[in-house]
């Protein structure tokens, strides 16, 4: 039945491909002609699938670039290219990989626009281009860029190279995707003479083009000289050559070498290869490429730029889901990087080599969203832009999240896993006996949803489960032990008659995940019409086939002497056609770049203060069709916290992005902004940035809100409320700010409130969010006051219009008055009940007081000091980019707001958000939250200080073990 339905699908998907409409009317006719040829073929499962395959949206992209330097010239070579390459690969992408037509148009697009924006290779000149694709994590960057290595190919770049991680997994797996996407057959096999059909991926389509490749997706695959010298290819041939390295210094050190000799002295005495137009892709161009000084180059970044250096024509496009450490990489002039010389060597062997211009992405930067079938970071943590409305309305979070909560004489009904993984244990230290409850629960739900993707009929799909504790493979392998003892336990036990798993596992089914997946169809979270509710007596007759084809596989890379199959390698095509159930436990391997097929359950429980590789660790991100409902992740409240401050930053970068698209800006002076924003800073590696420079932060035209507040402190949330209580006894008899704009309950409202009264009122606010910091925020407020600017505020009391929430009292020029307070639903919290209805269970935090979204603000409130003129003309701004707009963008609200003025909105909060009327333990205590927005201004006094001197104070207790792998070390390791 499977194979009779992966058959008819990919026949289905080219029938209506051509077709203008796909609706389930023309599917469903698609699919009554079908049975006749295919009449074992289930009708509804295949509409389920095609009716969510044509149903993908693709959302637009957006680019900065320097068009100073852009040579467009594309266009006039477009009737002279021969789209072979390209061609091929999109009909893979959409007839076999089953990528959804629009999907696979709009990467044409964007390939074309990225491919314009690199040198001729056809050209005789010269050109030398830096550019970024920024995507997501786990969105399909490798299928982006090996779109661009076909049309390059095809446009006449003869050499392309990919630095693809720096674990040689990685790196073969990249390899696998290249051979599958562009190189058409399994170099592995070709190299090693393999006996039977070579040909993968596109070769299967058409092999009327060659491409070769001096690496195999072989482990030790790399590029070796020795194998390069024997290999029948020629680099300076008709047929492009790819090579796939990792980013290591022995690796290069050989790859330059063996180029170099292979070129010619030019007239500066230093080796260059003309007539041979590269492309050097850079996959994860944060992890150890940069350099953020212009002083001490690191190994890494120093042979990348020699790499480029040795060719005349040259591209270097970097792709990343989390851009922060490039943003510092310096711009140099040319007399800054012209003198630099370094000389590489390798035995006897040596070069006396130029390093190049900085790997800033100086030309461009492409900005790409993912379809409306990627579940991303938003979907996951609840934050996303800010809606239009009043009282919080119900957050679009998937219901997968199960934070745990440590055992401490506050929770003493908490997780044991502190005792059993340490967040500060040793290489060396004492390994674990045993499993923690929580990862032995995590288990268990990987057996059911194993099990309810057999009954939705995924027999031939992969589903993984993550399990990621600690970066050490000693303490990897223990747990892999552990793991595989705990299967072995649940299967002797699940094969008794009578036994005590299966009831457990009976109420997990029933009270968890059928709710869950009711929501999902009711609330239509995803459009994904395989979603269907599964009765408990069907998930249990596939409890033994799912049990006993999981099997535990420990990714580190360090091999087993004693031939043990936990040590076995993740192979993923050895399984094609059946499907792999396994459990991977892993450290930095699963950290970066590599895919875990279809990954249903993570458990994730290493800390890490490094928030760009925190957010590279999320292997969970991605896409899940038919499945979304059954999946899992695992992890501690304190890591959600990270999260979604990473997820918040990255929504800055990509804001601040799209407002400077619109101002028709630079890759550099995004740079330069970006460098200001508060909170950027935070979320940059240490050791990315071990330099003292100074930097300058400015909160100009940001709006910055409080989200998160500890919910079982009374000290903490009471200190925050009789802060705001004095401000408000302070300021006397409020104002109107009634407009035209605003239709809703009048609020309390003091103008030309002075800076000083503001200042103090922030630094008696206390907050534990990472983003929010008083000392640099009230240090720029004061700064601003040497030019008479943010010396006059507007301070609101919010004031809910809901007649049913609970008041909180405050004095108010000189009387007692009771204030509505605002209800806020807590992340992952089920809907607002309505009156008489019951909340049901929600899995949310138990410890924090989280605002989904990140937001406390309604869009609607950030202009309530503004005149009616004033929101007019930004909401008149607005729509020159947003025409249906109703309500201004908040960028537009700031820029009319004088340098002078500024606004404080002060919010006090229902103590039980939504998905926990009923909670019991939890202060009555109003929660004091508040946003200020500053206006834009130019030339603002900003706040300086060192970058590793406050970075210091933000890492000072992290464990150097917890370090990214430093550039120079990469030398020739593979372990962790």
């Amino acid at each position: 039945m499977s194979d009779t339905h992966e058959d008819v699908l990919s026949v289905a998907i080219t029938m209506l491909t051509p077709k203008p409409h796909k609706t389930p009317a023309v599917i469903g006719e698609t699919v009554e002609r079908l049975l006749i040829l295919y009449p074992d073929a289930d009708p509804e499962r295949m509409k389920a699938d095609l009716l969510q395959h044509f149903r993908v949206r693709t959302l637009p992209f957006s680019f900065l670039e320097d068009r100073n330097r852009r040579q467009p010239w594309l266009d006039k070579e477009r009737e002279n290219i021969k789209w072979r390459f390209w061609d091929r690969y999109r009909d893979h992408l959409q007839f076999d990989r089953r990528l959804a037509a629009k999907t696979v148009d709009q990467l044409g697009e964007l390939t074309d626009l990225v491919l314009d924006r690199l040198g001729n290779p056809r050209d005789l000149e010269n050109f030398d281009r830096r550019g970024m694709v920024v995507g997501q994590v786990q969105s399909g960057k490798t299928a982006n860029y090996t779109g661009l290595i076909c049309k390059a190919a095809d446009a006449g770049y003869k050499l392309i190279i990919v630095l693809a991680g720096i674990h040689s997994s990685l790196r073969s797996q990249t390899q696998e995707r290249i051979d599958e996407g562009f190189v058409g057959y399994n170099t592995e096999d070709a190299r090693t003479n393999k006996t039977g059909n070579h040909w993968i991926g596109v070769g299967k389509r058409k092999r009327d083009v060659s491409a070769h490749s001096l690496t195999t997706s072989a482990p030790n695959g790399d590029f070796k000289t020795n194998i390069a010298d024997r290999v029948p290819t020629n680099i300076f041939g008709s047929d492009p050559v790819v090579i796939v390295i990792k980013k290591n210094v022995s690796i290069l050190n050989n790859l330059i070498l063996w180029l170099a000799n292979k070129g010619e002295l030019n007239e500066k005495g230093h080796k260059t290869l003309s007539d041979l137009p590269l492309l050097l892709i850079d996959d994860e161009a944060d992890n150890a490429s940069i350099n953020v000084s212009k002083d001490n180059i690191s190994a890494i970044n120093g042979l990348i730029r020699i790499l480029l250096s040795l060719f005349e024509q040259r591209a270097y496009v970097g792709y990343t889901a989390t851009p922060f450490a490039n943003i510092f990489i310096p711009v140099l002039t040319a007399a800054d990087f012209e003198k630099l010389n370094k000389t590489v060597q390798v035995g006897d062997r040596t070069l006396d080599a130029a390093i190049g211009q900085e790997l800033f992405p100086r030309d461009f930067i492409f900005n790409i969203q993912p379809p409306s079938n990627y579940i991303g970071p938003d979907r996951i943590f609840g934050i996303g832009e800010p809606e239009d409305d009043e009282e919080g309305s119900h957050e679009n979070v998937l219901p997968v999240m199960h934070e745990i909560t440590p055992k401490s004489n506050k929770h003493p009904e908490g997780d044991n896993y502190p005792d059993v993984f340490p967040d500060r244990h040793r290489k060396d230290g004492d390994l674990p006996e045993y499993l923690p409850d929580s990862l032995q629960n995590a288990v268990l739900h990987f057996f059911l949803t194993c099990a309810a993707r057999l009954v939705r009929g995924h027999n031939r799909q992969h589903s993984s489960m993550l399990i990621h504790i600690s970066r050490f493979v000693r303490w990897q392998n223990k747990t892999g032990e552990l793991v595989s003892e705990y299967l072995s336990e649940c299967r002797a036990t699940l094969a008794l008659r009578k036994n005590s798993l299966e009831p457990r596992l009976k109420q997990l089914w029933e009270e968890e995940y059928m709710p869950a997946t009711a929501r999902f169809i009711d609330e239509q979270l995803v459009e994904d019409p395989n979603i269907k509710p599964m009765n408990w007596e069907a998930v249990r007759k596939q409890l033994r086939p799912a049990l006993d084809r999981i099997r535990v596989r420990v990714v580190h890379g360090t091999p087993s002497k004693t031939g043990d199959p936990l040590h076995l390698p993740l192979d993923y095509n050895e399984y094609d056609g059946t499907g792999l159930f396994v459990i991977a436990v892993g450290g930095n391997k699963l950290s970066r770049g590599l895919t875990l097929e279809g990954l249903c359950v993570s458990y994730y429980l290493r800390a890490s203060r490094m928030y760009d590789t925190l957010m590279q660790m999320g292997r969970w991100f991605g896409y899940r069709p038919g499945y979304a409902d059954l999946c899992r992740l695992f992890t501690s409240s304190e890591i959600i916290g990270w999260y979604r401050h990473i997820t918040l930053a990255t929504e800055q970068l990509r804001q601040e992005f799209d407002r400077m698209v619109r101002l028709g800006s630079t890759p550099d002076k995004y740079g330069l902004k970006i460098r200001s924003k508060p909170g950027v800073l935070q979320v940059t590696a240490a050791n990315r940035m071990r330099s003292a420079w100074p930097l300058q932060l400015s909160f100009a035209g940001e709006l910055m809100q409080t989200y998160t507040f500890p919910r079982r402190d009374p000290d903490f949330i009471r200190a925050n409320y009789e802060a705001a209580h004095r401000l408000i006894a302070s300021l006397g008899a409020p104002v109107t700010t009634g407009h035209q704009y605003y239709i809703g309950r009048q609020h309390y409202a003091w103008r030309e409130v002075k800076a000083e009264v503001v200042i103090n009122f922030l630094l008696q606010y206390r907050t534990q969010q990472r983003d929010i910091e008083p000392q640099k925020l009230t240090d720029y407020i004061r700064k601003q006051q040497a030019d008479d600017r943010l010396i006059h505020w507007t301070i609101i009391l919010k004031e809910a219009d809901n007649a049913i929430n609970p008041e909180a009292d405050f004095d108010i020029n000189g009387v007692i008055t009771p204030v509505r307070t605002t209800f806020r639903e807590a992340a992952g919290a089920n809907p607002r009940p309505k009156p008489g209805q019951p909340v049901p269970p929600a899995r949310v935090s138990t410890t924090e007081y989280i605002i989904p979204r990140g937001h406390i603000i309604s869009s609607r409130h950030e202009y309530l000091d503004l005149t009616t003129a004033q929101i007019a003309e930004a909401l008149t701004n607005t729509r020159t980019t947003r025409p249906a707009a109703t309500v201004p963008l908040g960028d537009e609200v700031r820029k009319q707001r004088a340098p002078a003025e500024a606004l404080l909105l002060l919010y006090p909060l229902d103590p039980r958000p939504g998905g926990y009327e009923h909670a019991t333990g939890v202060p009555m205590i109003p929660v004091m939250g508040y946003a200020i927005s500053f206006p834009r201004m130019k030339d603002d006094r900003r706040v300086t200080y060192l970058g590793n001197a406050q970075l210091a104070e933000e890492f000072v207790n992290e464990d150097e073990d917890e370090l990214d792998v430093e550039a120079d070390d990469l030398v020739s390791r593979d372990d962790e």
